[in-house]
């Protein structure tokens, strides 16, 4: 299928990809927003991929789309309650003496973390701060999904010995 019909089918059906994306989503800015970066992943597809039913082809990837972005949320959210978890926080009371024993504790990982080579600090931020898959990092680094977890693995087994020496 040329690019033109797969984006003549996109603005054929993109009315009913807002509202199908807002239905999975309950939300239209995030369904508008999703539907964009849907039309910007369709008019970067190759001339010559063939596509034959175009309606279900663009609903798969909106559907996709939907699915990475709560993938996202959920990660985020998991990496908000383990770094509070990991810093022993309780978020109504914390005392000075826990304030300065998180941030003596932040002081070590960080100086952990500055003796890693600098591609697996690249990879380990990419996936606990940035919410990105091994999948997707591997992507952006040029490396196997395998290799991806073996760094983080690897920087994670690092700052458990610096966190319990």
């Amino acid at each position: 299928m040329s690019d033109s019909r797969l984006v003549q089918a996109f603005r054929d059906y993109e009315a009913e990809l807002i509202q199908f994306l807002s239905a999975r989503l309950r939300s239209s800015t995030l369904a508008q927003d999703l539907t964009q970066e849907l039309y910007l992943k369709i008019r970067a597809l190759d001339d010559g991929a063939v596509v034959r039913n175009s309606r279900a082809y663009l609903f798969r990837m909106a559907s996709n789309l939907a699915l990475d972005h709560l993938r996202g949320e959920r990660r985020r959210a998991e990496i908000l309650a383990e770094a509070r978890s990991f810093l022993g926080e309780e978020t109504d009371m914390i005392t000075p003496e826990q304030a300065l024993i998180a941030r003596e504790e932040l002081a070590r990982l960080r100086l952990a973390l500055a003796d890693l080579p600098p591609i697996s600090r690249r990879i380990f931020r990419m996936s606990r701060f940035d919410g990105l898959t091994q999948r997707e990092i591997a992507e952006r680094v040029g490396l196997s999904p395998t290799a991806v977890f073996k760094h983080i693995r690897k920087v994670m087994d690092h700052l458990a010995t610096v966190r319990d020496p």
